[in-house]
């Protein structure tokens, strides 16, 4: 199976839109009605506006490249369309926005490196104000040395696909407005999903992280392990559906499969979850059909 044809496969439709003073983006509904991003975006005239890192963030026009050795973690606020993060065969790491649409030093890209290795990644100039109205689309893609082992991934935002395919790191947190989350053969520590609105998730592991932990309220989530994959399912009161094909056996309050390894615990309440041990034919086949 070619990890890359599958997650590029599915299709996605844009939801709602956003202006950026005078140039274009696209932004999903959900951003203008969460009080959680809101916070975050709003400024005090009703407006949406990019937050300042403070990290001095410089711009990158079109994209960026980077040696491997200087990145230790990965941090993204990208606030429309996909942002694919995937592992290749090279050394360095490289960056690359495409868009439609024109860009100039307002809508494009920007980026900080610290001096501790985190690579931060902006989708446009940090203070800039976004008005509703027209439409921007970009996408993100970072591909990665396969032997990088990151300490830290986060995607924050509105996207609305992040796909991670052959990646690793020690902690991975996507959270903010994502409607759709996609992992492929990532080696992944601890993985969070913490999205305030019926996310669509899938994964898909050859080798089990120790916590996988979704903090998304309607979430639909579909997971893809071996067939000895040991889980503990801590999910009692939190899922309307549970579908596993691993044995499962009680231990207190928690299900148990193996020898439980990988910690899968839920804080808000989840409409479905299926444990697969069987390869996906295509990426959301499972994801709908209950």
């Amino acid at each position: 199976m070619k990890s890359k044809s599958l997650i590029l496969a599915m299709v996605f439709t844009a939801t709602g839109l956003l202006t950026l003073s005078g140039c274009k983006l696209s932004m999903g509904n959900p951003m203008e009605d969460s009080d959680e991003v809101k916070a975050r975006y709003e400024n005090e005239d009703g407006d949406f506006q990019m937050p300042d890192n403070g990290d001095g963030a410089r711009l990158a026009m079109g994209g960026l490249t980077i040696g491997s050795n200087k990145v230790k973690a990965l941090s993204i606020d990208w606030i429309t369309d996909t942002v694919t993060i995937e592992g290749y065969d090279g050394t360095d790491v490289v960056v690359s926005e495409v868009s439609d649409e024109e860009l100039n030093d307002s809508n494009s890209m920007y980026y900080s490196l610290s001096p501790e290795g985190k690579l931060s990644l902006l989708f446009c100039k940090p203070g800039i104000v976004i008005k509703k109205g027209t439409v921007l689309s970009k996408h993100l893609f970072v591909r990665v040395p396969r032997t990088l082992k990151m300490d830290e991934l986060v995607v924050d935002g509105g996207s609305r696909t992040v796909q991670l395919d052959g990646v690793s790191s020690k902690e991975m947190d996507v959270k903010g407005l994502v409607n759709s989350v996609q992992i492929n053969e990532c080696e992944l520590g601890n993985m969070k999903v913490d999205i305030a609105c019926s996310p669509a998730v899938e994964a898909r592991f050859t080798q089990m992280p120790d916590k996988i932990e979704l903090n998304s309220s309607g979430c639909h989530a579909v997971l893809y392990v071996p067939k000895d994959a040991g889980i503990s399912f801590d999910v009692d009161g939190m899922v309307k559906k549970f579908d596993c094909d691993l044995p499962v056996t009680r231990k207190g309050k928690a299900r148990v499969a193996g020898d439980g390894h990988c910690k899968l615990v839920m804080n808000q309440h989840c409409t479905f979850l299926k444990v697969r041990t069987e390869e996906p034919k295509e990426w959301g086949a499972e994801l709908w059909n209950w």
